[in-house]
């Protein structure tokens, strides 16, 4: 829930299907629940079954707030926004030297989140750069993917990531390919 339904972290949900036999699924851990108390094991029923403990009723708040805020601007214009951001960002990233973008470069077959190195720099030097010196956060190293990593051959160093959304202009795009170019040219 904490992505792109913009809740907080440590929240989230489970949708399960009518055709789904829930017997044959066990929770991971059991609980108090607030109801059937006097058993000493998580209660059969829905949704009980699924929810130990006392609910995250200020995550739960949060979230609902950010799927508010999703629905009201609408999925389509959002992703529309991110797309036109990311195409801009792999244009201008691809046209600095040194510069080596990972993934597809077509905005249409991917998600808002641009990974990238620059040749003969640390991924560590780079983000804390963007940050100290331009106030732009990233997300350096392995992103929980060391595989995909290894697949894409940015092991083990990682790479750069950024994730332009509905709070990114295309302004903060072009700062940020300037940034970049003026740390290449450093």
């Amino acid at each position: 829930g904490h992505k792109g339904l913009l809740g907080p972290p440590g929240i989230g949900g489970l949708l399960i299907g009518d055709r789904v036999d829930t017997s044959l699924i066990e929770p991971l851990m059991e609980g108090g629940t607030g109801s059937q108390s006097e058993l000493e094991e998580q209660p059969e029923f829905l949704p009980d079954k699924f929810e130990s403990g006392t609910p995250n009723l200020v995550g739960i708040a949060g979230l609902h707030a950010g799927i508010q805020w999703v629905m009201e601007r609408g999925i389509k214009a959002i992703r529309a926004h991110e797309k036109e951001l990311t195409r801009a960002l792999i244009s201008g990233l691809s046209e600095i030297s040194g510069v080596q973008v990972y993934g597809t470069r077509d905005p249409e077959r991917s998600i808002a989140i641009v990974s990238f190195t620059v040749k003969g720099r640390q991924v560590s030097e780079l983000g804390l750069r963007l940050d100290e010196e331009y106030g732009i956060l990233t997300r350096v190293g392995l992103h929980c993917a060391p595989a995909g990593h290894r697949t894409i051959g940015s092991f083990p160093a990682g790479t750069v990531r950024l994730a332009p959304s509905m709070f990114t202009t295309m302004d903060d795009i072009n700062k940020t390919i300037r940034a970049i170019q003026r740390i290449v040219n450093s």
